[in-house]
């Protein structure tokens, strides 16, 4: 598989164009050493073309669930195939097991790009064009990502990015968490939400750091400012990820892995279906015949903490 490295001093982004454009590391250089920041993508994950596995993934046209793999738009109602590993779930979108057009744009940025309709089996019924460009800055990566309604109806969309982070760089104590958010979705057994996002309860606060622990979490937060940090005590290193006000969703997941998924998207999980339902602030949106959806997400490596 070709693999593309954007490299520097300090960082190294590995990104696998074939595979969903997406990303395969992201390393932070200390003393001589290589140290995850992103969970390692495993070997067998390219072999196979897993991207589930990767360090970070796509999610377009749209992100999360869909129940049942169904959902109404313009007084119409379109089913979708399965394409979980469970062989019952839809879900994260079309774009990331999907293999991208890629090009270099300078020595540091990355330009990646697919196109629906050149897919022997599309499973959105939508035209649409998508791109991402990695950009590696000195202390950070610069993702931007571009949907574009290719047909000639309008279309439901959204989008995000999916990226596990370690919960310990190197020989660091536990990350620390922190975000502010308006509201979140509560959700059944098929974390699927159940009623509009409402006020955040005590133990799904990180207005304030703290670490995740054994907790198992699977929720999307409404409302969210923007703005996350995850602090490595005893590392002197932190992480600060800004978003565009697109990503006006974030969905923290605790991996079985350990890892710590902290994903920006544009809307709340089955988007589409809630909208249909007259739900206020799903964060869906609706884009005519050559409009886009974009968004930039800056993630940035700090010292000194």
């Amino acid at each position: 598989m070709n693999l593309q490295i954007l490299q520097n001093q300090r960082l190294r982004l590995i990104v696998a164009p074939e595979l969903g454009a997406s990303v395969v590391g992201l390393e932070l250089h200390r003393q001589g050493f290589w140290l995850p920041v992103l969970r390692p993508t495993s070997p067998a994950a390219l072999e196979e073309r897993h991207s589930p596995d990767t360090s970070s993934y796509l999610l377009a046209p749209y992100s999360n669930r869909i129940r049942d793999g169904r959902f109404s738009f313009a007084g119409k109602t379109y089913l979708l195939r399965p394409n979980w590993v469970d062989g019952q779930q839809t879900i994260h979108g079309e774009v990331h097991g999907r293999p991208w057009m890629a090009r270099r744009l300078e020595e540091n940025r990355l330009l990646c790009t697919l196109d629906s309709r050149s897919l022997p089996d599309p499973n959105f019924p939508f035209p649409f064009t998508i791109e991402v460009q990695y950009r590696l800055l000195e202390e950070g990566v610069e993702i931007l990502t571009r949907l574009q309604n290719a047909g000639a109806e309008p279309m439901p969309a959204g989008l995000g990015h999916h990226p596990y982070f370690v919960r310990y760089l190197g020989h660091s104590g536990e990350a620390l968490l922190s975000f502010k958010a308006a509201r979140v979705y509560l959700t059944d057994e098929s974390r699927l939400p159940t009623r509009p996002a409402e006020a955040i309860p005590a133990e799904l606060d990180f207005s304030r750091p703290k670490s995740l622990g054994q907790a198992f979490l699977d929720h999307v937060f409404a409302g969210w400012d923007g703005f996350l940090r995850l602090e490595w005590p005893g590392s002197g290193w932190c992480m600060e990820l800004t978003a565009d006000p697109v990503y006006s969703h974030l969905v923290l997941f605790t991996a079985p892995d350990g890892s710590l998924a902290l994903e920006p998207v544009t809307h709340a999980t089955d988007g589409f279906n809630l909208m249909a339902q007259g739900w206020p602030d799903t964060g869906v949106r609706v884009l005519e015949p050559g409009e886009e959806l974009k968004g930039q997400i800056y993630i940035r490596l700090l010292s000194g903490f």
